[in-house]
């Protein structure tokens, strides 16, 4: 099947280029701004318990596929990994019963863009919610995903897409900014039917 209609759109989602995030230049300025968001979550009952998961981790080394190894900049809420979907680890708990966490790869952008000099190049990210057992809901959890530049996601036009419930469905997704979607993970617009709701 011919993946010329999903590399098209990634084009138009991604503009064939760096994904740049314009006027963000200090990445702790970034954590920083999710903090407080997160804080304000907290005091108005949105989130339940403490932001101190929300872990400004500097560089680190990580494999890009044609780049080879590179530091980049990781900003990380709970764990950056938690396939297990383990509610005891670092995470975001909403009053609703659903929880998340959330990853950010980071670079200082290098391209060849004057107007994008100096900012920051969102490389890649993770943002996952699970929701509670109990509703008894198919959709146990949704993921947003943006892999790194020259994954293989990107061959087939998918580099930025979700994961409704299962690591083997993935649909494209929009490019999310990293204060986008935080807001989403917040959002009514992610709640199961119950009565309880995120605010």
């Amino acid at each position: 099947m011919s993946s010329e209609p999903l590399l098209r759109l990634q084009a138009r989602i991604t503009r064939d280029d760096a994904v740049v995030l314009p006027g963000v230049r200090k990445p702790k300025k970034l954590a920083k701004r999710l903090r407080s968001r997160l804080t304000k979550a907290t005091i108005d009952g949105v989130l339940v318990g403490d932001c101190a998961y929300l872990v400004w981790d500097g560089k680190r080394p990580i494999e890009l596929p044609k780049l080879g190894r590179q530091e980049v900049i990781v900003i990380r809420g709970g764990v950056e990994i938690n396939r297990d979907r383990d509610p005891s680890l670092p995470c975001f708990k909403r009053s609703d019963g659903a929880w998340f966490d959330f990853h950010i790869h980071l670079r200082s952008y290098d391209g060849e863009v004057d107007e994008h000099r100096g900012s920051l190049e969102l490389l890649g990210y993770g943002y996952e919610i699970r929701f509670p057992t109990e509703l008894g809901c198919d959709v146990r959890w949704l993921r947003f995903d943006l892999n790194h530049p020259d994954h293989p996601n990107e061959a087939k036009g998918v580099r930025a897409h979700f994961h409704p419930g299962d690591e083997e469905l993935q649909a494209p997704s929009a490019v999310l900014h990293p204060e986008e979607a935080l807001e989403l993970l917040l959002s009514d617009l992610l709640t199961l039917p119950d009565n309880s709701r995120a605010r």
